[in-house]
């Protein structure tokens, strides 16, 4: 249970996440493993050496991690469900609606409310050549959506023709992404080094995690710390993961992270399961007002 002024302290500093303006970067060979990058941008080649590069690594490997996993389980749906796989189905449908799909809106909105904007008072971001814009990103991810919600209603039986919709339109929109994000790591990160400071940014990120709030943390950060530690070192992940406020912290190693091993990437993986999985999630503690429980 966290005592209601804690909380409240936390809200006031805006502190509801990790803070990359936390972590000095002086030597990034120390603190970047460039061979465990999805990007297409930043590798061994062209390895992340700053804040810059960083900052958009971090929300974009997050993604990048999901939909190669949410490929994954689309390619192991059968082209005709059987009724008793029907499970496969429904917590597939349930995970990309509760989890991928708020994550990446919540991701997409911040940038176009108040992430871009702020960078626009000082600069100007180059229109999009080849990646899809936010909006056509957002349209896609709808119609998967609405595929997924008419999964769910008919209990994941008699799916064929939705199984064939994901099939065509996930890979799609995988593939739309992936090249949305390719630019923008290609022409952010040389606009934010010329225009702002690391601790500009810092307090523009703050932002976002308040707007985002308790909700943003439970759903997208385990997917964000959990890929950090796959590309960044030892050393980076203990500074990224320590500037973490203490009351988030909690939440985050007694009831985020554990559902989100246990149940959120169970359902997301279930089209690869031979057995129907039992989802048990962190049992609240039960007295009244319980944090975790109000959420």
């Amino acid at each position: 249970l966290i005592p209601n002024d804690e909380l409240s302290s936390s809200r006031r500093s805006l502190g509801l996440g990790p803070r990359l303006s936390s972590v000095k970067i002086m030597n990034p060979t120390s603190l970047f493993a460039p061979s465990k990058l999805t990007s297409e941008v930043f590798n061994e080649a062209n390895p992340p050496v700053d804040w810059a590069d960083a900052g958009l690594l971090i929300p974009h490997e997050a993604i990048r991690r999901q939909m190669t996993m949410m490929i994954q389980s689309v390619n192991a749906m059968s082209d005709s469900p059987e009724d008793k796989e029907a499970w496969k189905l429904t917590l597939f449908s349930k995970w990309y609606i509760e989890y991928f799909y708020e994550s990446v809106h919540e991701h997409h909105d911040a940038e176009e409310k108040l992430y871009f904007p702020w960078m626009m008072a000082k600069t100007t971001i180059p229109d999009k050549e080849f990646g899809k814009t936010h909006e056509e990103l957002m349209s896609a991810m709808a119609e998967i959506k609405k595929c997924c919600t008419e999964i769910i209603k008919k209990g994941g039986k008699g799916c064929s023709a939705q199984v064939a919709t994901l099939k065509e339109k996930v890979p799609k929109f995988e593939a739309d992404m992936r090249a949305h994000l390719k630019e923008e790591e290609e022409t952010v990160p040389a606009l934010l080094r010329e225009h702002f400071t690391q601790e500009e940014e810092g307090e523009i990120v703050d932002q976002i995690l308040q707007a985002g709030g308790l909700t943003l943390a439970r759903k997208f950060l385990p997917a964000i710390l959990l890929a950090v530690q796959e590309w960044s070192t030892d050393e980076f992940y203990a500074g990224f993961v320590s500037s973490i406020p203490p009351p988030i912290k909690h939440l985050l190693d007694n009831y985020f992270m554990p559902d989100f091993e246990n149940v959120v990437m169970t359902m997301r993986d279930a089209p690869t399961m031979a057995t129907k999985p039992k989802l048990k999630r962190v049992p609240c503690c039960r007295i009244p007002f319980c944090f975790p429980c109000l959420m």
